[in-house]
């Protein structure tokens, strides 16, 4: 028996070391992977643990900002040849900003990587922004000895993420009583009220309870009633019926500065998320462009770090994938036109959808020049309809937006996710929709009663005898009750990680050697790029801010290059044929899964030699092949 099972294992390590390098070769990686570079704890098992035990965290509830600093610093102290942290700048009240930048020390320094960077909660009380920050940060850092994936990315990338963005404010969002919707803004006091005072009058929680409501108050020509439940203000349906009828007053608070008024004059400034300078303007943006510390910190630093390539920025709340996409053409279509477009669109998207339920179609017709980007963001956003199910992708805004600033001023391909939304888990008729009944069910059966202020009374000592209650609790709404957050962090992770892994990386493909002469010799070389973005992006062309790919020719002494008249080969459409004729440096762009083919004509003094040819891309990284020459061959 011992001898068996003995047996079995050595059999079982052999399977797992050809595990490995058959994955190696699906990764695009050396087939010396395996021995060099493999995860230290490899675990291929969907069944095992893959480095979660490691640094272990409970991602069922919401961390205040001394909670999640204390747990990236944790986490860089467990993993300092993969982590560091650093302050890009304090917030209005004094906070750090501070960032987790992820990548492994041992394979280059980090600002020398393509970099995803990555945002949570622009806004304040979108927190669960934070935790997806954070578990994409987990997830890297204790997968990597673990997961070839994960291994890799963290090689060969930078991950720069920030999981609290409006700190002021996320943290006074997660600490105190709030609403669903505030505090949103940073911190800047403001004078709503016009009286001279800045943020005198806020909602407070009048009852006590942790959360905040609304208050109404009795009155027999009120516009409400209780609904047969009690545990709802509803409209009164008939006005002639008499019913005990109520009166909204309005979020829960007090009347702090005697005039008569209550909540008038709450805490907020302007909207960080229309703080960046594309597209700002006056009416959303008040009162300049980076007005705010905590968007300028931000905004600094990406002028500072060339190599961000993406970014992703979490919102809520709606389950959606807001893509930056370039504008739509100048030349506007004729509503006509636009009509006809837009059911074309709509017939090939449901073509497309009888074999791939995912597929992503959009309407928006752009200039040439931005016709690449367009078409990578479809193909990018598509997967991730599969990854994250329910969520719907739509090109975003401007209106000075994180997003937007993040392509049409640096080039880098960015996403606005807005997290969460109507539980559709709670649609019992399947309509697509959860109403008021199916909401109230959803509470009491998934939710075992949580999440709810019923109606009760209270005593005002500004208003006299009200009633509070009739609504959601804090993380009901915007924000996902705790059971929810981890499913939520998990597949956007897998997403922003899918999107890591199609960075563009160069390699080299196919090489041929055809003979002219007894000496002379074509040599045609094909570089490709099998990732689904390219190497930079056209809106990084039109900013001219692109760094063109580079072939660099070397041969041995015995080689020599003729120069010929070459075809342009600078900025081609994918496919183009070889160019012959290609000189000892030869710039060019390798587009989403693209490839092409350069012709160099040498001439051998002896009978063999070799030329070697060098790939190099800002973005996709470097590749060496050499290839040995024959006379005759």
């Amino acid at each position: 028996m011992t001898t068996q099972t003995n047996h079995h294992r050595g059999r079982g390590a052999a399977a797992l070391g050809l595990a490995v390098l058959g994955l190696a070769t699906i990764l695009g990686l050396p087939s010396s992977f395996a021995s060099q570079t493999a995860p230290a704890k490899l675990q291929l098992s969907p069944g095992g643990s893959h480095g979660e035990l490691d640094f272990p965290i409970s991602w069922k509830r919401y961390y205040a900002y001394g909670e999640w600093t204390k747990i990236i610093a944790e986490l860089q102290k467990k993993y300092p040849h993969l982590a560091d942290i650093s302050s890009i700048g304090k917030s209005r009240l004094g906070r750090d900003q501070f960032l987790l930048t992820i990548s492994a020390k041992a394979a280059g320094p980090a600002d020398k990587k393509p970099a995803l960077w990555v945002d949570g909660a622009i806004h304040g009380n979108e927190v669960n922004g934070i935790t997806c920050s954070l578990y994409l940060a987990w997830s890297l850092l204790t997968r990597y000895d673990y997961d070839p994936r994960i291994h890799d990315l963290v090689d060969r990338l930078t991950f720069y993420i920030l999981p609290g963005l409006n700190v002021d404010a996320n943290d006074s969002y997660v600490v105190f009583p709030n609403t669903a919707n505030n505090p949103r803004e940073p911190f800047r006091p403001w004078d709503d009220d016009g009286d001279g005072l800045y943020d005198e009058d806020q909602t407070e929680d009048v009852d006590g309870d942790g959360e905040l409501s609304i208050m109404y108050a009795e009155d027999p020509q009120g516009e409400f009633q209780l609904s047969p439940d009690k545990r709802r203000f509803v409209a009164a349906a008939d006005p002639r019926e008499e019913v005990r009828r109520f009166r909204r007053i309005g979020t829960e608070g007090f009347d702090n500065d005697g005039d008569g008024r209550i909540n008038e004059d709450d805490l907020g400034g302007p909207d960080p998320n229309r703080n960046f300078p594309f597209d700002w303007s006056l009416a959303n943006g008040y009162p300049y462009p980076l007005s705010e510390q905590e968007t300028r910190n931000v905004y600094e630093f990406w002028l500072g770090h060339a190599n961000i390539f993406a970014s992703f920025h979490y919102h809520n709340t709606g389950k959606l994938i807001m893509f930056a996409a370039p504008q739509a053409a100048r030349a506007a279509l004729a509503p006509d036109q636009q009509r006809l477009r837009a059911e074309q669109v709509a017939r090939q998207l449901e073509e497309l959808r009888k074999t791939n339920r995912y597929a992503q179609l959009f309407d928006r017709v752009v200039d040439r020049d931005v016709q690449n980007d367009m078409a990578v963001q479809t193909d990018i956003v598509t997967m991730g309809a599969r990854i994250l199910k329910d969520y719907r992708p739509t090109p975003s805004g401007a209106v000075g937006q994180a997003q937007a600033n993040s392509y049409f001023t640096r080039g880098a391909f960015a996403y606005l996710i807005e997290l969460w939304g109507t539980p559709l888990d709670g649609d019992v008729n399947a309509d697509g929709r959860v109403d008021d009944e199916e909401y109230m069910q959803w509470i009491d059966v998934e939710l075992g009663g949580e999440g709810w202020i019923n109606p009760h009374p209270f005593n005002h000592p500004d208003l006299g005898p009200i009633w509070i209650g009739g609504t959601a609790r804090k993380h009901m709404t915007r924000t996902p009750p705790a059971r929810y957050i981890e499913d939520e962090a998990l597949r956007n992770s897998q997403f922003a990680l899918y999107c890591a892994s199609q960075f563009p990386r160069v390699a080299f493909g196919d090489v041929a050697v055809k003979p002219v002469a007894a000496d002379l010799l074509w040599v045609e070389v094909t570089v490709k790029n099998d990732s689904a973005y390219p190497t930079f992006s056209d809106q990084s062309l039109k900013l001219k801010q692109a760094v063109p790919d580079r072939l660099l020719f070397a041969g041995s002494e015995s080689v020599k290059l003729i120069e010929v008249p070459a075809r342009d080969t600078s900025l081609g459409e994918a496919g183009a044929a070889p160019a012959h004729g290609a000189g000892k440096t030869t710039e060019f762009r390798l587009l989403a899964k693209d490839a092409k083919t350069f012709a160099y004509l040498v001439k051998l003094d002896g009978s063999s030699g070799w030329a070697e040819f060098t790939v190099e891309s800002k973005a996709g990284g470097t590749a060496k092949k050499r290839v040995e020459l024959k006379a005759g061959r």
